[in-house]
């Protein structure tokens, strides 16, 4: 069934006017106050002046509610629930945290069952008992910015500190069935969706771009950048006590000096693919709804869902376009009893 647009806008005209008088409320109270207002007050205010979400399904709000709810909590060190900082990163989670809320309370769509699997993520991992993290790190404390923590099954956990011994596998294969649900993400694919309410307020039902005419879909513009396939060496830049039940690993490598790992990892995958580039940082997790592709090496961008995982990636991609099938291949860069340790669960 073809679904026409502005007969959605016209099913969302009420809470539109409702945005808009609320918007209007809090202008007034702003000028009342030197024109100034609470940081929530500021996020409903700009979100009541452009819904961006007004036309999505019921589906996708609450898909975004629950993605939320799985990253403003965490484990603390004394194994607790705790919230995450709600101020870092220009508080960004708290911001569409309130703007999901907005959204929610007018659809009538946070009834209990929502928010009973939407909080189920977190209590999960206490589903038999202590949480594997919390027996495995105890109350041990992270050295930000020098430490990255490999998660793994304790048998390979070993070779890794005796040997270095490294499966490197192509991204593509991160996105296949037989991989649980944390690592099961489209790792050669970046979703987004370009806003496009304003064109339809101003009557239109597509846009023009780069000789190409989109059609508006509840909103916005779906769009999907494409990367080749790459090797991928994924880790965690910090300990967290989640991650063990993510990736049903009973031990992790801790790796405590991130620069010189690295570049012994750089130099044993050139040498199997030395006209290869290799790439290390930090993932950006972005929002598809207020991101748009802007870096050129998306390999380092992933959907801000996962952004709980706090993951730090080395990149092997080709200098040239690669047609043919990436296979895993292994490396050893020698013991590493030096700049490591292996933590077991006991």
């Amino acid at each position: 069934m073809v679904v026409d647009e502005k007969d959605i806008l016209g099913r969302a005209f009420g809470p539109y006017q409702f945005f808009k008088q609320r918007e209007r409320e809090l202008a007034q109270e702003a000028k009342k106050n030197g024109n100034r207002l609470p940081i929530h007050q500021v996020w409903r205010r700009e979100y009541y002046n452009y819904p961006y979400l007004i036309l999505e399904t019921d589906e996708h709000v609450i898909e975004r509610f629950s993605d939320l709810m799985s990253n403003i909590v965490d484990i603390s060190t004394d194994c607790k629930i705790v919230p995450t900082p709600g101020m870092e990163n220009d508080a960004r989670f708290m911001r569409l945290f309130t703007e999901v809320i907005e959204e929610t309370n007018w659809r009538g769509a946070l009834t209990p069952d929502v928010t009973r699997k939407a909080t189920n993520t977190i209590h999960a991992y206490f589903r038999d008992g202590i949480p594997l993290g919390c027996r495995m790190f105890g109350d041990r404390e992270h050295i930000p910015g020098k430490w990255i923590v490999k998660y793994s099954k304790a048998a390979y956990v070993k070779d890794m500190l005796k040997f270095g011994r490294f499966r490197i596998s192509p991204a593509s294969e991160y996105s296949k069935g037989s991989y649980i649900k944390a690592i099961k993400d489209l790792e050669t694919a970046r979703p987004y969706k370009l806003k496009a309410l304003s064109d339809l307020l101003k009557g239109g039902d597509t846009v023009k771009a780069r000789g190409m005419t989109m059609k508006i879909q509840n909103g916005f513009i779906p769009m999907e950048f494409m990367v080749d396939d790459y090797f991928l060496f994924s880790s965690c830049k910090e300990i967290d006590r989640r991650m063990p039940t993510d990736f049903e690993s009973d031990a992790a490598l801790i790796v405590k000096n991130r620069s010189e790992f690295v570049k012994r990892l750089k130099r044993a995958m050139l040498e199997q693919f030395p006209t290869w580039q290799f790439l290390e940082g930090e993932v950006y997790y972005y929002d598809p709804y207020n991101d748009i592709p802007r870096s050129r090496n998306q390999e380092f961008w992933k959907h801000f869902s996962y952004s709980y995982q706090k993951e730090h990636r080395c990149v092997l991609r080709p200098r040239r376009q690669h047609f043919g099938k990436l296979a895993p291949f292994f490396v050893e860069i020698g013991p590493l009893g030096d700049i490591a340790e292996a933590i077991y669960v006991e």
